[in-house]
């Protein structure tokens, strides 16, 4: 069908989207500065870090380069502070000034002052020196800085920086009388240093001015995304599950998870952060980082397009190195199609795996759909089912048999348009040693296909990623907000259930599941897809699952009883 579609030169003519580039302005980035002044000056903290980060997002910046697989590698056009953080430059030409971008990461480190984030206010101050801030501002950054190493009690580190300062100072072009009051005010700090009785490495706030307002505290807590539970006991071949839980296989379920032993409510059974995920493309993009999708309070840029934002230079690294490099400009073309989020999904997976990779092994995989059993496809060489490798996605059931016709060319329509993309990004059809080279047919064939079976197997199996939205003065109308999706190939073993045994929690990027009820041994560990006994009516809730899961769950009146099965195509039994 696909080789079909592409032969078609009215298929070319009618599906080939247009280039669409968002890129940096400092023109905007100005405007957006000068908006976030406007409510600094009035103390309304919120809203002034919200311009502020935005200014920096879309202000012209150093251009980062991260090799594939060596994100932990600092390329030439990026150096580290003594305090850890990141300090840019152009390779090779560390004069190159970019002032929008250092009078951004200024402001918003006296925003971050006030919000007693101090490691993040000398951060924000490193990069706006590093990126040219004017030199005869530099005094008030000064001693921002050495308010925070006061702050945090680093006695030590903060005699010496103000010591540093005060030299800094004589070569400084300013006039004497702005230089004799930056002095004054660095040698008052100096003093307070000393005669206060500070013990390095505390974090305890120096007096009651220092603790946080019960606004800040609100604000601060609005940006705190939880750290995942850990995994007490892993299974040895499937790292990502429990190994309370065991893989089961039946021709009518396929594969499905059963409790090895009794199972009490609050066990973690799975914890897994899968092969791949994105957000949606819309304004979470410059909420939440493009790594790891925690909400961003100090974010930091993508060094190319205004579109994404990273919430630490590691994730920055690692995106950069492993898919956003290679997809920056193409998410404007990708957002302007308004595509659903499973589409933009597929397309992060091929940027993800490359295409060298998928030249090497699609073919493998496609030969172990003829010869391996169902129950054990995804399974690696050694035996593992490792949820970041490919094979585990790939091999994901797509239901291809039970699909109409009109549905299969609606995918297939969509994988040509994804495919177009990624032929004009010139960012996909590389080889290994980073050549850019023109796709035979064969090439194409091969990408076109492969993004079909995940416009396929993405609709039954990539699990959607929220946030709770708490509402303090009405828990009752706190709601899940969905800010992107991820395939995760443990999770996707999990039969549906409309009373299920257990529940899913997102933490960011990574996705947990645990127990809500006592799960006696040998019974069967499942979870919602969406339709609940409580929520809607047993026919709603058939009629709902058969048109995307392809199952029939037979549902009867006792809840209790109510299971729905739906593995490698397999009917419900409930």
């Amino acid at each position: 069908m696909f080789s079909y579609l592409w032969n078609l030169d009215e298929a070319h003519s009618c599906l080939t989207p247009e280039t669409v580039v968002f890129q940096k302005s400092d023109a905007k980035s100005e405007r957006l500065r000068i908006e976030g002044n406007k409510y600094y000056k009035k103390k309304l903290l919120e809203k002034a870090l919200r311009f502020y980060n935005e200014s920096i997002l879309y202000a012209a910046h150093p251009v980062l380069l991260f090799g594939r697989g060596k994100s932990e590698e600092k390329a030439d056009s990026q150096v580290t502070s003594a305090s850890g953080s990141a300090v840019y430059f152009e390779a090779g030409n560390s004069e190159i000034v970019y002032q929008p971008l250092a009078l951004g990461f200024a402001n918003r480190s006296a925003v971050l002052f006030e919000l007693n984030e101090y490691d993040k206010c000398v951060q924000d101050i490193e990069i706006a020196i590093s990126c040219g801030y004017p030199k005869i501002l530099h005094c008030k950054l000064l001693e921002r800085k050495a308010k925070c190493f006061i702050a945090q009690r680093r006695k030590a580190e903060a005699l010496q920086f103000i010591e540093t300062a005060l030299e800094t100072l004589l070569s400084l072009p300013l006039d004497e009388t702005k230089r004799k009051s930056s002095q004054e005010a660095l040698q008052q700090l100096y003093k307070q240093c000393q005669t206060q009785s500070l013990e390095d490495s505390s974090n305890t706030p120096t007096c009651k001015s220092d603790f946080p307002s019960s606004c800040v505290r609100g604000l601060l807590q609005k940006y705190k995304t939880p750290r995942p539970p850990l995994l007490p006991d892993p299974s040895a071949i499937i790292p990502s599950l429990s190994s309370t839980v065991q893989l089961a296989f039946s021709p009518t379920q396929g594969r499905f998870l059963v409790a090895e032993k009794d199972i009490l409510p609050g066990e973690v059974l799975i914890v897994e952060e899968g092969y791949s995920r994105v957000l949606h493309l819309d304004s979470h993009l410059k909420t939440h980082c493009s790594g790891c999708l925690a909400r961003c309070l100090v974010p930091l840029p993508c060094p190319c397009c205004p579109m994404v934002i990273f919430c630490s230079k590691e994730c920055q690294e690692r995106a950069l190195a492993l898919y956003h490099g290679q997809e920056c400009n193409t998410l404007a073309a990708l957002a302007a199609l308004d595509i659903n989020k499973n589409s933009v999904l597929a397309f992060r997976i091929l940027m993800q795996t490359t295409y060298s990779q998928l030249k090497e092994v699609v073919p493998i995989l496609q030969e172990e759909v003829l010869n391996i059993p169902a129950e054990k496809l995804g399974f690696n060489s050694n035996g593992i089912y490792d949820s970041s490798e490919y094979r585990t996605i790939f091999h994901l059931v797509t239901n291809k048999e039970s699909r109409s016709g009109s549905d299969l060319f609606k995918r297939c329509a969509m994988a040509f348009v994804l495919l177009k993309i990624l032929e004009k990004s010139h960012k996909f059809f590389v080889n290994a040693d980073g050549t850019v080279f023109t796709p035979a047919q064969e090439d194409i064939l091969l990408s076109g296909i492969t993004l079909f079976t995940h416009m396929m197997n993405l609709p039954c199996n990539a699990h959607s990623i929220t946030e709770m939205m708490v509402v303090e003065n009405n828990y009752q109308q706190s709601s899940f907000q969905g800010i992107g999706c991820g395939v995760f190939g443990v999770l996707s073993l999990t039969n549906h259930s409309c009373n299920p045994a257990a529940s899913l929690v997102s933490y960011g990027s990574v996705m947990v599941l645990k127990a809500i009820r006592h799960i006696p041994a040998g019974t069967e560990i499942t979870d919602s897809y969406g339709e609940h006994y409580a929520m809607n009516p047993a026919k709603s809730r058939q009629a709902a699952l058969l048109r995307q899961y392809y199952f029939t769950c037979k549902c009867i009146i006792a809840p209790e009883t109510c299971l729905g099965l739906q593995q490698q195509g397999s009917v419900s039994t409930c």
